[in-house]
């Protein structure tokens, strides 16, 4: 669960996965996403851990999916869609 610093409102409201870093060559960091934003949810499926994420991602690629769609909080709880590449 992310805890917010920002807004005390929002602490304990968003769940989710937490990134904690991002590669700067990556899709993902062209697309402004940054380490203590947390990921909500992988292609409309709500994830809880690191594993929830990684199975999604997974079974996307394996059903032949060229690009997810993450839904992502940033830290005043602002929710932005984000689609990114898969390879």
């Amino acid at each position: 669960m992310r805890r917010s610093h920002a807004d005390p409102s929002t602490e304990d409201s968003i769940k989710g996965v937490v990134i904690t870093n991002v590669d700067s060559s990556s899709d993902a960091a062209e697309k402004r996403l940054s380490a203590g934003e947390v990921i909500v949810e992988v292609a409309q499926e709500a994830v809880s851990n690191a594993a929830d994420v990684k199975k999604r991602v997974e079974q996307l690629k394996k059903d032949g999916k060229k690009s997810i769609l993450l839904l992502v909080s940033n830290a005043d709880g602002e929710l932005r869609f984000v689609a990114l590449s898969v390879q």
